[in-house]
């Protein structure tokens, strides 16, 4: 039982998690065509010093899911700094 209580919380934690990322994408996407366009990355410093990095198919702008490698970097970033 206990297992299972260990097992909900954390599928839990990893789904606000990966809610919170979406928000951040959907924040960033202004035009809400479902990609974050160069453009509208240009507010965040570091998103547009990985942009080019993180576009894997050349196509200028991030889908969600490059999006998520950002967001996963940043956030082994802020664990490392504590």
């Amino acid at each position: 039982m206990k297992k299972l209580f260990l097992a909900v919380l954390f599928s839990g934690v990893a789904l606000a998690g990966a809610k919170k990322d979406g928000d951040h994408f959907k924040a960033l996407d202004k035009d809400a065509d479902g990609f974050v366009s160069a453009e509208e990355a240009a507010g965040n410093t570091e998103l547009t010093t990985a942009f080019a990095t993180l576009d894997k198919d050349g196509d200028k702008k991030l889908s969600a899911d490059e999006y998520k490698a950002f967001a996963h970097t940043e956030k082994k970033a802020e664990k490392a700094a504590k």
